[in-house]
């Protein structure tokens, strides 16, 4: 196996050059860690990156923080296509990931910390944002960088990647009152009520007002909840024309609950996140991408990035979403 210092020996430099040209350290010369990188490539030089985890006091591991849930969270496709977008640019990189989930927000708390403590990890990437999370808490107070993919705590600072919420909401609502004819659309959020969600119940009000089409509201029972509780509020609620959902999971188990107890009645329903790659027979169902794959890999490169607290600063980034037609 070549180690640095057979690189060192062939380039004869010092072992202490030959690590500052392999990884880029400008107090070398341009010349000579062009010269140094390609005979380390020509001799098929492998880097000992526990090595250098070791070095650092940090491991080649970024945390990927699920929302506390006691349902099927952690199978949302959003998240997948979110941690394949992160997973290339961490490889690229020679990182891994690691995941941390929990049914609550203590049992997360407890799998970050441990990932702290005992492998070193110094990076995360937090796949959800709420106003008083103890996992942004405690890596803030610890001094760990981190990014959010969504709206982040309007108290702190943190770097994030999301997608304008309001605008997407706006899109649901115009494509599903304008061109789907909706005139009393229901809007359907989680019973967590996330803060994308409401921004996206934001632009869809601000678009009912401007058409003068009423609207309702309601939230999708958890798991756990009775039946009778959202069969009620249907039945109370004949007249629904459309559906606009936060989430793709959201929209189709909120429709199936419709069809239930109105069988013979069907109403256009769009959602977000394109997680349904078939097309669904007998449900007039559009979804807006918002490309999950690009923010999870937006975030990860952003996590290599020094924080930045000042205002309209590059670590601040919004990504565009799917425009339907």
């Amino acid at each position: 196996m070549i180690t640095i210092r057979d690189i060192a020996n062939q380039a004869g430099v010092s072992v202490s050059t030959a690590s500052r040209a392999l990884n880029d350290n400008p107090r070398i010369s341009a010349a000579t860690r062009r010269r140094i990188q390609s005979l380390a490539a020509r001799l098929g030089y492998v880097p000992n990156y526990n090595a250098k985890s070791l070095t650092r006091g940090e491991a080649n591991v970024v945390g990927v923080v699920f929302p506390p849930s006691q349902s099927s969270t952690q199978g949302n496709p959003f998240f997948i296509d979110a941690m394949r977008g992160i997973n290339r640019v961490l490889t690229q990189r020679q990182y891994v990931l690691s995941v941390a989930i929990g049914e609550t927000s203590d049992d997360v708390l407890a799998n970050v910390s441990a990932m702290v403590d005992q492998a070193k990890v110094k990076r995360f990437v937090l796949l959800y944002s709420h106003e008083d999370d103890p996992v942004a808490d405690y890596l803030r107070l610890a001094g760990l960088r981190f990014v959010i993919v969504g709206q982040p705590s309007v108290s702190h600072d943190d770097d994030y990647v999301d997608n304008d919420n309001v605008a997407a909401g706006e899109a649901g609502a115009t494509y599903l009152i304008d061109k789907l004819h909706a005139n009393r659309p229901v809007f359907v959020s989680s019973a967590v009520d996330w803060p994308y969600e409401q921004n996206r119940r934001q632009g869809f009000k601000q678009i009912a007002t401007k058409r003068g089409v009423p609207t309702v509201e309601t939230q999708l029972p958890r798991a756990d909840a009775p039946i009778a509780s959202i069969t009620e509020w249907l039945e109370n609620h004949p007249n629904i024309d459309g559906i606009l959902a936060t989430d793709d999971l959201i929209g189709l188990s909120f429709y199936q609950r419709w069809q239930q107890v109105h069988p013979d009645v069907q109403v256009p329903l769009v959602s977000y996140n394109r997680s349904i790659s078939l097309p669904l027979p007998n449900v007039n169902f559009h979804s807006i991408d918002l490309y999950p794959e690009r923010l999870g890999a937006a975030a990860a490169e952003l996590v290599f990035r020094k924080h930045s607290t000042e205002a309209g600063h590059e670590n601040r980034i919004i990504l565009p979403f799917e425009q339907l037609n």
